[in-house]
């Protein structure tokens, strides 16, 4: 029997490899759908600022087009007070020309303010794309290496599952369903656990001294009562030539037995 306990607990290392490499195979699409979603903030943010500073430069360019426009405004009217006839005309033209003059004021006043948001813009534009065009960079390559790692891993556990099932061959089937049940439920992820000193290694439990001296003899299954695990010498105890310790049911192990 301890030879098939020996078997199941090889078809364990299995399981544990196959469960680590499909926990991590489950958490990286997670990994990587959080990485797709900070890169287009990071892109999304980067293309606001850019249509912002776009948006504020064309409305400065349209300032300056009016600007433009009153300036050969104010030019053509001065050109023509050589045709003023009398003071009334002049009034109304030097009135004319203090409106122009005014507005264009206000537009050059206005082009500035633009001028100034576009620098502020274009400022916190060039911050974020130093930091955040580098983060997409580094997110993106992290994203490449997650791919990578995903394909690695269904690979591997394909292979995993290969060898686990030549192992799982090897093993008497009642034995095997038995196992297999106790894997199911078990909330570790583990069906073996050995056991030295009285102590499941499984749930830390102390075994009652009959138990563990049926363990130690390996004469046929035995479980946890506690973890249900099924329970195997330790290391140790299948080398140790003196043999189990044969105690009575009744007899508890000394509280500072090593």
């Amino acid at each position: 029997m301890l030879e098939e306990l020996q078997k199941l607990k090889k078809l364990q290392k299995c399981d544990a490899l196959i469960y680590q490499r499909e926990d991590e195979l489950d958490t990286l699409p997670e990994e990587n759908d959080s990485l797709e979603r900070r890169i287009k903030e990071m892109e999304n943010k980067i293309t606001e600022l850019r249509n912002g500073v776009s948006i504020q430069d064309e409305e400065r360019k349209k300032r300056e087009d009016i600007l433009n426009r009153g300036e050969d405004k104010l030019k053509g009217i001065t050109g023509k007070q050589s045709a003023i006839r009398n003071k009334d005309e002049y009034n109304a033209l030097l009135r004319e020309i203090d409106n122009i003059k005014r507005f264009n004021k206000e537009i050059e006043e206005e082009i500035a303010e633009i001028g100034r948001e576009v620098d502020l813009k274009s400022q916190e534009l060039g911050l974020v794309e130093q930091d955040n065009l580098k983060k997409i960079g580094e997110f993106k390559h992290k994203l490449a290496d997650n791919l990578k790692r995903m394909k690695t891993l269904e690979n591997d556990i394909e292979k995993m599952y290969d060898e686990r099932d030549k192992v799982a061959a090897a093993i008497r089937p009642a034995i095997l369903r038995k196992y297999e049940r106790i894997l199911e439920s078990s909330k570790t992820g583990k069906a073996i656990a050995e056991v030295d000193n009285y102590i499941c290694h499984g749930c830390n439990m102390t075994l009652p001294p009959q138990l563990y001296n049926n363990v130690l003899k390996s004469e046929r299954i035995e479980t946890c009562p506690n973890c249900q695990c099924i329970l195997l010498p330790a290391e140790n105890r299948k080398n140790d030539k003196k043999g189990p310790v044969i105690r009575e049911a009744s007899e508890q192990p000394a509280e500072d037995e090593e």
